[in-house]
């Protein structure tokens, strides 16, 4: 593995914690939530630039469930993410307080639903490259042959992790956010702090889960082989 691409696999992950640490808008003082905020767009740039040569491809290519699946996606998080830097400009309290802007509700609640769509956006994405992910880890454990038992329980924990993920999305309510309800439930950091992180991460879970079995599904035996890294 090149340690550039490395750095590069690191720095994402770095990002999409961050993006889930801001989320935690209600633990978090509002200085804290936009320096993350901050900090996860400042990382999302170095990502476009290190893949700026992908944006010369979107025209180009096979027409192939995974060329296709992985286009539509990447634009998706593309715009979702540019939705959520203007709202992040526009609501800034501190960061972005010198520009001549008003906030509004409809802008914050704009704001909540970029960034859950994201977040959702950012798992189906990774999902897509998980066999990748996969083979890179086990080329780095050592891991060069199969094994059904492994493959069992590493399919039993993916499915029990996607099982959970379904009952995270009614515990943290991300259905009001996607649509921009109005609600006056907050989540109380004070007695279940870990518990907000794990459900999010169980959703980001479910969402990995369902894209990376839901393109399987759409390849031919031939490009399941191609794409196949995670011995799975």
């Amino acid at each position: 593995m090149k340690p550039l691409f490395l750095l590069r696999l690191v720095l994402d992950f770095v990002a999409a914690g961050l993006l889930m640490a801001a989320l935690a808008y209600y633990w978090l003082d509002n200085a804290t939530h936009e320096i993350i905020g901050t900090a996860m767009f400042l990382l999302l740039i170095a990502h476009n630039i290190f893949n700026r040569r992908w944006y010369g491809t979107i025209t180009k290519g096979r027409r192939e469930a995974r060329g296709i699946a992985t286009k539509i996606i990447n634009l998706s998080l593309l715009t979702t993410m540019l939705a959520l830097l203007v709202t992040s400009v526009v609501i800034s309290q501190m960061v972005f307080s010198f520009l001549p802007l008003t906030s509004s509700f409809t802008a914050r609640q704009i704001h909540t639903f970029a960034a859950y769509l994201s977040l959702v956006i950012a798992a189906v994405h990774l999902g897509l490259h998980w066999s990748m992910i996969m083979g890179l880890v086990n080329s780095r454990l050592g891991v060069t042959t199969e094994s059904k038992v492994r493959t069992f329980v590493l399919r039993g924990l993916a499915t029990l992790i996607a099982a959970f993920g379904v009952h995270s999305l009614f515990a943290v309510n991300v259905g009001s956010k996607l649509f921009m309800q109005t609600t006056i439930e907050f989540w109380d950091f004070q007695t279940s702090t870990a518990a907000f992180f794990v459900h999010h991460a169980a959703i980001i879970g479910l969402c990995v889960f369902v894209s990376h079995y839901g393109l399987r599904l759409l390849q031919t035996p031939r490009q399941r082989s191609e794409y196949s890294g995670d011995r799975r």
